[in-house]
């Protein structure tokens, strides 16, 4: 299929009710099983916090077939309904489709507000920050609402710290609670946090 063939296809798709439904489900439960792979295990792409929604956003897109699991090892089967397919590329930017998107990007071409109030978000929705010491310094993470695998009241969010000095960095779950009562404050996901954009919504889900 020719490329620009293929981001008419996927310009034009969209995806039923249960599709969107089924792709939340995939989508923060493909994010938060890594936090039960080892490090070995784990897609070695996922290095920063873009990496983990890139990841998780075109894995839940793909046919999940017998090479899919081969290369996508989970800690437990998930019980979950078929998941949607759309073709790659998945990500837009200024250039047009792309296999790639940074933090900034995802935020700019591939979501869109939804506030500052977390009593109107979703599981999938991302959470975004833009650190006023450094205007190119963004960090995104997922917002899970309810665990896949913890009992625990929630609601959760996970997100990769990216590398931090000589260390690779790590994957952190956390309650929004935990969230809020974070020791810096610039990473609580609050009003009057200048460093928090907000809560957005993946434009997959919106079309």
């Amino acid at each position: 299929m020719p490329h620009a063939l293929g981001w008419l296809i996927l310009i034009a798709a969209s995806l039923s009710p249960a599709e969107k439904h089924a792709f939340r489900l995939w989508f923060t439960f493909l994010a938060e099983a890594q936090i039960y792979n080892e490090p070995a295990v784990r897609p070695a792409e996922i290095r920063d916090c873009s990496a983990l929604v890139r990841y998780a956003y075109r894995e839940a897109l793909a046919r999940h077939d017998a090479d899919w699991r081969r290369r996508n090892p989970l800690p437990a089967p998930p019980a979950l309904p078929p998941n949607p397919y759309l073709p790659p590329p998945h990500f837009r930017t200024p250039q047009g489709r792309a296999h790639f998107a940074d933090a900034s990007t995802l935020l700019s071409h591939n979501a869109r507000p939804v506030g500052q109030s977390f009593s109107r978000a979703q599981p999938g929705d991302l959470l975004f920050f833009q650190q006023i010491d450094d205007a190119n310094n963004w960090h995104v993470m997922v917002y899970l609402g309810p665990s896949h695998f913890e009992s625990a009241p929630g609601p959760w969010v996970i997100y990769h710290t990216g590398p931090v000095g000589r260390h690779p960095g790590e994957l952190r779950r956390l309650t929004l609670q935990q969230l809020l009562e974070h020791p810096q404050p610039r990473w609580r996901p609050v009003p009057g946090n200048a460093a928090f954009r907000g809560i957005y919504r993946l434009r997959l889900l919106e079309e």
